[in-house]
């Protein structure tokens, strides 16, 4: 039966300790540095910048370490001011238990720490002038911060209940909140086997949860158990005036002890039972940590007589970077079985090294655990996890062996449970060209290529095959992709546009450079004669066809021989990438970046191009020309020989190459159909890369949260050439890039006058080489044209001038060169000493503006008290005489 509480009495001792608080200036100061160094956690530090996101993760990283200040400064002088002042009698012999009493100081104090938060409201408004912050990540956020400040709080109590020194309160009160906070990294260092349970039972591995979106029902009932029993060991010490010496022939104080543990106990098996129900709410704006209602949906289309088999292998544990991933699967796999009802049966094996189901997972799917080191433990030990799912569905087959932390979990369990329990799959066919997806051993350099990822990725929905464009084709495919048509010989090319033009949909990858191998560009000249590196380096004996007039017969043009840049990039940690690395972004000022009215395209955030071309419509077309992709506002383009080099050990990009702007953006990818047929139906990305091995890597391993739409965007292409839309929208959702778009706004500024800069230093550094040849020609002509002197000698004079001219020219251009090259470092030097103010200031007013009302309020509390000391000492001596 629970004790009834007095709830007057509660408000009024609530009441009493918050006018005490707020009637002292020190509360205050306590206040303005928590207020102080939070600003500075959230603002302060390079990542945040360098991150360039509107959100608080700087702040959450560290906000458990701030409370183990706060919460004790605020606590410390609970009980143990009462006890020095003697005026704990006094409130202990009010008609109030000892509850109440209890109850009564936890709220004030909570209500001290919720004006906190409340004043601290402001760094949301910075990052609504800064950006567009999720507003249910900050409601979620700050609940997260209120819970966990509100368990401390309890703790910190007792430990002022222990003691009449504050200052000893204070010690004591952060080392009772250090335990609960850091007990998983001090039980990991002594006990490893217990690192997991012990992280379960600390106050970061709950605060994650809000963190990230998520109010779960878990991390609410862990600090409201912490709350709960910490209040309840305050009500013990406080009436242990009470007790008895000895009960029952026992120390009353083990009884209490005893009774302590039990109800320890009975706390966590709660949490235990209800964390298995994994209920949570998720309220991200994207709805990132729920079910889509596209998954829902494919799991509705599931045939009831085709029930697909989902056996999950997964480690009981996870070290630190894989406990969210982890986790997702698991609640996504519940849900999963949960709505599918006999579609989809879940089996998850608790998987571990040197087990039957490790066994299990190796023989029968070839699933085997992955080294991955725990950065988080205080040993760093490499450690064996397990993160594989087997889906099976009659005689069809899907594994999975490892989720690396970047995978979409969502779509790739979706999609691997509606793979196998289709049975036919569309053929995508692969052009054979220089690109060389398919890999195989090069014989003249005795080299072996690996197969491109992206032929894995795409054998995991269709059926993959290699096509020969050395004669007529006629494999039957349903889409054909063609990478680097420019390597195609003039026959091979019409091969592959009469067997495109005959019906077949396409997705063709032609590049000006490619990053990959720049010697396979199709300006370079390529063609060794060897037979024996055809179908397997791809190289072909023979001139190779003209691209551009091969293409125009597809309805598109493309200059093979310029090269697009573009000044937008949003990674302010990549910034020494060049500008010919080109970012596609809702930041760069140009609203057609992506086509919001082609579902492809629609949902995309950022796309990452290397060394790109740029596509115009054919001439005299009758086909539609939909733009898919465009660059920002502040762009241009080059040509091949002014950004590369040809040197002894193949063609280098020149670092610096001069940049001509223009007013127009330019379009990188394009889709081109028939008018009223199906006859033409191709989608032509200007840049191969853009399915490089890299990209593949970042979205897996998410170095960094990079998070880039390469692998979605050309997914989505072959989805929509094959009409099979069914992933798209699942595919492309994700948290959506909420950057800092003030600063973003200002750096283009500064980017778009330092490229103007630039451009004048190039212009007036070739004004100068120009006139210098002109004056040299002048004289050469005017001695020329002398008929006082013989022809011989005149020849001798002409040679002998442009001699003493041309190292004189040498050196006018070396020294112009210079000034351009300081005038082009001043200009960028100066730009990046403008973000960096621009930075500065953000931060100072960041961390300075928040405290000012508490510093104000303050200070009138101060004046005010003052003065009526005074008053109060005016009045005494007036009584006096």
């Amino acid at each position: 039966m629970l004790p009834r509480v007095n709830a007057a009495v509660v408000r009024a001792v609530a009441r009493r300790d918050l006018r005490l608080y707020f009637s002292s200036p020190s509360g205050y100061v306590f206040i303005t540095l928590f207020i102080f160094l939070s600003a500075a956690a959230a603002f302060w530090q390079d990542r945040f910048f360098l991150q360039n996101l509107a959100n608080l993760d700087q702040l959450n990283s560290v906000f458990p370490y701030l409370l183990l200040f706060f919460v004790p400064a605020l606590t410390m002088g609970v009980w143990s001011e009462e006890k020095k002042q003697g005026t704990d009698e006094l409130l202990l012999t009010l008609p109030a238990t000892d509850l109440e009493v209890v109850l009564g100081k936890y709220a004030a104090v909570l209500g001290i720490y919720t004006v906190s938060l409340g004043l601290s409201l402001s760094y949301v408004l910075v990052l609504f002038y800064l950006g567009s912050p999720d507003l249910g990540l900050m409601l979620s956020n700050y609940a997260g911060y209120w819970l966990a400040g509100g368990a401390l709080i309890a703790v910190g109590m007792l430990a002022s209940l222990l003691t009449r020194n504050a200052t000893v309160a204070f010690i004591a009160g952060a080392l009772f909140c250090t335990a609960l906070v850091m007990v998983g990294d001090a039980v990991g260092a002594a006990l490893p086997a217990l690192e997991g349970p012990a992280n379960a039972l600390g106050v970061f591995f709950h605060f994650d949860d809000f963190a990230k979106g998520i109010i779960s029902l878990t991390a609410i009932l862990y600090f409201d158990a912490v709350t709960a029993f910490f209040l309840y060991l305050n009500v013990l010490v406080l009436s242990r005036r009470h007790w008895a010496p000895r009960a029952g022939g026992y120390p009353l104080w083990l009884h209490h002890v005893v009774r302590a543990a039990a109800v320890a106990v009975a706390l966590v098996s709660v949490g235990v039972l209800v964390g298995r129900a994994s209920v949570r709410l998720d309220v991200t704006a994207e709805q990132l940590h729920s079910l889509s209602p596209e998954t829902r949906a494919l799991i509705d289309e599931l045939p009831a007589d085709r029930p697909v088999f989902i056996q999950a292998y997964i480690s009981p544990t996870a070290p630190e970077p894989f406990v969210q991933t982890r986790s997702n699967i698991i609640s996504i796999l519940e849900e999963i079985d949960a709505i599918a009802g006999p579609r989809v049966e879940v089996l998850i094996h608790d998987t571990e090294p040197f087990t039957d189901a490790a066994r299990e997972a190796r023989e029968t799917f070839g699933i085997l655990p992955r080294p991955v080191r725990n950065v988080s433990s205080a040993r760093s030990e490499v450690e064996q996890l397990f993160l594989g799912l087997a889906f099976t569905c009659g005689a069809e087959e899907q594994v999975i062996g490892f989720f690396d932390v970047g995978l979409p979990a969502e779509y790739e369990i979706m999609r691997s449970i509606r793979v196998v329990a289709r049975t036919e799959r569309k053929r995508v066919g692969v052009v054979a060209t220089m690109a060389n997806l398919f890999g195989g051993t090069n014989f003249q350099q005795s080299q072996f290529t690996p197969q491109w990822s992206v032929i894995a990725e795409l054998r995991k929905q269709y059926d993959v095959v290699e096509i020969s464009p050395e004669a007529e084709i006629r494999q039957e495919v349903d889409a054909l992709l063609v990478p680097l048509p420019s390597s195609l010989q003039t026959d091979e090319q019409g091969f592959v546009a009469d067997y495109i033009r005959s019906g077949k949909p396409a997705l063709i990858l032609v590049d000006p450079l490619p990053a990959v191998d720049p010697t396979i560009s199709p300006t370079e000249w390529v063609g060794d004669g060897n037979p024996f590196t055809y179908g397997q380096s791809g190289a072909r004996p023979g001139p190779r066809g003209n691209v551009r007039e091969w293409i125009g017969t597809l309805g598109v043009d493309w200059e093979p021989t310029r090269i697009v840049w573009d000044s937008y990039n949003p990674h302010p940690d990549l910034a020494h990438m060049p500008e010919d690395v080109v970012f596609l972004g809702a930041g760069n000022e140009n609203e057609a970046t992506f086509n919001t009215e082609n579902p492809m395209t629609s949902q995309l955030q950022e796309l990452v191009l290397l060394y790109p071309g740029f596509l115009h419509a054919a001439d005299e077309t009758d086909w539609t020309f939909e733009p898919l992709l465009r660059t920002g506002r502040i762009s241009g383009t080059n040509g091949y020989f002014s950004l590369v080099r040809g040197t002894p050990f193949g063609p280098q990009v020149n670092p610096s190459p001069p940049r001509d702007q223009d007013d127009d953006d330019y379009i990188v990818a394009a889709r081109v159909q028939s008018a009223g047929s199906d006859e033409l139906d191709i989608i032509v990305v200007a840049d191969l890369d853009i399915i490089g091995e890299q990209f593949f890597q970042i979205r897996e391993q998410a170095p960094g949260g990079l998070n880039f739409d390469n692998i979605t965007f050309f997914l989505n292409a072959m989805d929509t050439l094959l009409e099979e839309d069914a992933f798209i929208d699942l595919r492309s959702r994700r948290a959506r890039h909420r950057t800092l778009e003030r600063v973003e706004a200002q750096t283009a500024e500064f980017i778009e006058q330092r490229t103007a800069e630039e451009q004048q230093a190039e212009a007036d550094a070739e004004a100068a080489l120009t006139e210098a040849q002109q004056r040299l020609n002048d004289r050469v002509a005017e001695l020329q044209a002398r008929t006082d002197i013989d022809a011989q000698t005149k020849q001798i004079m002409v040679r002998n001038l442009e001699e003493v001219e041309n190292r004189r020219l040498e050196v006018l251009s070396t020294n112009i060169n210079t000034e351009k090259e300081t005038r082009v470092q001043a200009s960028r030097e100066t730009m990046e000493s403008q973000i960096r103010r621009i930075q500065t200031t953000i931060k100072t007013f960041a961390i300075l503006l928040p405290p000012v009302p508490v510093v104000a309020f303050g200070a009138l509390v101060f004046v005010r008290r003052q003065r009526r000391e005074r008053e109060g000492a005016a009045a005494a001596r007036r009584l006096r005489e």
